[in-house]
């Protein structure tokens, strides 16, 4: 019922906005791909902004695997499920574009082998000297591949080749000035098959800067 109320009150929101000439401004919600996460773990904090500076509400699609507790997210079983994130506005903005991410939540079995994972970052990035890919290069004790989830979504992508490509000025989102620093964070993370547990996620945080956007 909860979710059907709060639903309803975006989708207000979304009707309200339809008018012209009331002098709101548009919002955006900067919300990131979620990494898989351990049933073992309890709870995750959830990482969204608007651009507007109106706090972001969330949703979870499927309350029987994880609930919504104001800013976190709480594991009930294992699971995939979706959360939404949403800013209905109020009367100086507009309803924003909801962001869906999708969540996988991952159970441990203690019959099985327990892996790690090992995965380092530069501290620094700069664009202009060290170029617009930088190679991931992540390993797990099991031998199994590791996958990789951006933190920071407005910032670049994770190539398909396991390579992370930063955006140019005006790219994404990114801001058209001359000027670029960031902090951008790497989820490294590896699922587990039939011998092998899930691994803890391991995060690397990496400050990009640069001067020059051709």
């Amino acid at each position: 019922m909860k979710r059907i109320l709060f639903l309803l009150s975006c989708l207000t929101a979304i009707l309200s906005a339809c008018s012209n000439g009331d002098g709101k401004q548009t919002q955006t919600i900067d919300f990131g791909e979620i990494a898989p996460q351990q049933l073992r773990d309890g709870s995750l904090q959830l990482q969204a902004a608007a651009s507007s500076g109106l706090p972001v509400q969330f949703v979870s699609w499927d309350q029987t695997i994880a609930a919504i507790e104001s800013d976190r997210v709480r594991f009930l079983q294992a699971g995939t499920v979706n959360i939404t994130a949403c800013q209905p506005g109020n009367d100086r903005f507009y309803e924003a574009p909801e962001i869906m991410r999708q969540l996988i939540i991952r159970d441990w079995d203690p019959d099985k082998q327990i892996q790690t994972i090992h995965f380092e970052l530069p501290e620094k990035w700069k664009l202009s000297r060290d170029g617009q890919i930088l190679k991931l290069d992540a390993a797990s004790s099991s031998g199994l591949p590791v996958a990789y989830t951006l933190e920071n979504a407005k910032y670049g992508r994770v190539l398909s080749n396991g390579t992370l490509y930063f955006y140019h000025a005006g790219e994404g989102g990114v801001p058209g000035d001359k000027t670029y620093d960031a902090q951008v964070s790497v989820i490294a993370s590896q699922g587990g098959n039939d011998a092998y547990n899930p691994a803890d996620n391991v995060i690397r945080t990496i400050r990009v800067t640069g001067d020059v956007f051709h």
